[in-house]
């Protein structure tokens, strides 16, 4: 009777030990046939059950299996989203170099762990050598946590990039160790050394070049150094040979493994990390106004709208997920295209939770511009008002916005002030006194982008100097159009990268599957192509509007109602 790997050590607890060295192989040596006269045999003496030579099988280790992810595997993942969510509170996205920058720390945290997760669901062993290797791989986490906020490829801090690439080379230093294990384990077998023994190579080389980095980074260079695109290319490099080697020999092969289970659950991870990014939005509002004028209904509407976003992002890609094998390589597509879904989703993510802080700034906003218009209009229609009407009637406007939204910097109070001094002014022109008051208007508005956490792009010259309110109020502008495009692009993306998945994992596909991802795809286009009107009249409406998350939020609904709509037919016909 056949047992299973794990069957002797439920009967001898001293297997559970923890070992310096443990195996990953079920069969520590290669097993010699044995004589049956029962059997068949080759006319070469090789043993062959029922006909067919069963000689090579001897020289293939087999490895175990894991048909779920590890408890350190899913402790990694921790580190992973915490890391994650880290860089994403303390990185605005408030500019096309911010996005970039986020975009290519978010490759080089990806990459790396999916470095660790390619080793880990082939050849993961519990033992004490491991369990180091695995600190280690913790500490890069913990490292990329570091020098995460001083990433930025435009403003560079030469130190952040020169300890970037030593975390990296020491990464797949030890992934190279950890390749060179399993090669001492295969020994014995022929056909695993070779690639076993290009695997390690292949990482200590990544891990030199990585090294050999460190000295483009210079601190008396007068000009940016572009040293850390290679980061980004050995990344995608490693990652393809990788699959090279595991294409070739199939003794390496994910055949078996919990690869896919894997890029699932951190799929989910990241959908879960943009409830957190969501739920940070709506305390931005909460702590910032009273709880009874917070809610109003087109900000409920925009919480429930992105809520639901990340819920309907949940059911698609989970019903579009196929629970049966479906090819090695395959399986490897698919698994490698989750990088960039994983990227999409975060910025899908995160430009949902921006807009719902936009809704509620914009409300907050409107009712600025109604007090000022109203002012303005009383003074200029009615005869029996002066400067100092318009300056008591702005000073009580200004008064009542800051007892529920308190500046944040001293230096707007002074502003403030100044402009009502002109405004009052009976020596000053009706010319100078609307320019007092628009300069007025958008010092209170700028004030507010502050309070609600909108940070605008500054240079290195604007951190010391103070800005004049209409630049400030262009760019707070210019961050809610760059949100815009990259929340509509990236929502796009996202249903094109999932249908792709679900036309790879798809096997047997009907006309009428064909048709619903034809569908799919369309859908996803159209949404790309939303963020290319960014700069129409059409589109600064619809960005002021209430409709902009439940437009996506629809969107998702049609496509699940599409996809989902002949099984209830199916069942009621």
């Amino acid at each position: 009777m056949a047992h299973s790997p794990h069957h002797n050590e439920e009967h001898h607890p001293q297997s559970n030990r923890l070992s310096l060295l443990k195996s990953p192989l079920i069969n520590v040596k290669p097993v010699v046939p044995t004589y049956d006269p029962s059997q068949n045999y080759s006319q070469t003496g090789s043993w062959v059950p029922g006909g067919i030579n069963d000689g090579a099988m001897h020289e293939t280790p087999q490895f175990q299996r894991h048909e779920e992810a590890t408890t350190i595997e899913l402790f990694y993942d921790l580190f992973f989203v915490a890391n994650l969510t880290t860089f994403t509170s303390l990185h605005k996205i408030n500019e096309p170099s911010a996005l970039r920058s986020y975009s290519g720390f978010f490759c080089l945290l990806w990459f790396t762990w999916c470095q660790v997760s390619l080793f880990d669901v082939r050849f993961v062993a519990d033992s004490i050598l491991e369990r180091i290797a695995k600190a280690c791989q913790f500490g890069v986490m913990i490292g990329l946590a570091v020098v995460g906020p001083r990433f930025n490829p435009a403003d560079q801090y030469y130190s952040a990039f020169q300890t970037l690439a030593i975390i990296l080379g020491f990464s797949r230093f030890v992934l190279s160790l950890q390749y060179l294990v399993v090669l001492f384990h295969v020994r014995n077998f022929k056909k695993s050394k070779t690639p076993m023994g290009l695997l390690s190579l292949l990482y200590l080389v990544a891990s030199i070049i990585y090294f050999c980095t460190f000295f483009g980074f210079k601190p008396d260079a007068s000009t940016k150094s572009y040293v850390y695109i290679s980061w980004y290319i050995i990344a995608v490099i490693e990652t393809a040979l990788n699959i090279f080697v595991t294409s070739c020999w199939k003794v390496v092969s994910f055949k078996g493994t919990h690869l896919v289970q894997r890029m699932t659950l951190l799929t989910l991870i990241i959908l879960g990390e943009g409830i957190i990014v969501i739920c940070k939005s709506i305390t931005s509002i909460v702590k910032n106004e009273k709880a009874s004028a917070a809610w109003t209904l087109a900000a409920i509407g925009a919480v429930l709208s992105a809520v639901m976003i990340v819920y309907f992002l949940y059911m698609l890609y989970f019903d579009w997920y196929n629970h049966h094998h479906f090819g090695s390589v395959r399986s490897q597509i698919w698994a490698i295209l989750h990088f960039p879904l994983h990227l999409t989703l975060v910025l899908m993510v995160e430009g949902a939770s921006q807009f719902i802080v936009w809704r509620k700034l914009i409300e907050v906003m409107d009712r600025l511009e109604n007090f000022f218009a109203n002012a303005i209009v009383t003074w200029r229609d009615d005869p029996n008002t002066d400067f100092t009407d318009l300056q008591n009637s702005l000073n009580e406007t200004v008064t009542a916005i800051f007892d529920d939204f308190p500046p944040t910097y001293t230096q707007t109070w002074i502003d403030v002030d100044n402009y009502l001094v002109v405004v009052g002014d009976m020596s000053t022109t009706d010319e100078e006194t609307v320019a007092a008051v628009d300069n007025l208007f958008l010092t209170v508005q700028n004030s507010l982008f502050d309070t609600y956490g909108i940070k605008t792009p500054k240079s290195k010259e604007d951190a010391y100097s103070v800005s004049d309110p209409l630049t400030s109020s262009n760019k707070a502008e210019d961050v809610f159009k760059l949100v815009f495009v990259y929340f509509f692009l990236a929502s796009g993306i996202t249903l094109i990268l999932m249908n792709t998945l679900r036309f790879i994992s798809k096997r047997d596909r009907t006309k009428t599957d064909t048709l619903r991802m034809i569908f799919n795809f369309i859908v996803g286009v159209a949404l790309c192509l939303i963020a290319a009107t960014v700069n129409t009249n059409i589109s600064h409406n619809f960005m002021r509007s209430s409709a902009v998350l439940p437009t996506v939020t629809v969107t998702l609904a049609v496509l699940l109602l599409v996809n989902h709509i002949h099984r209830f037919w199916g069942k009621h016909a």
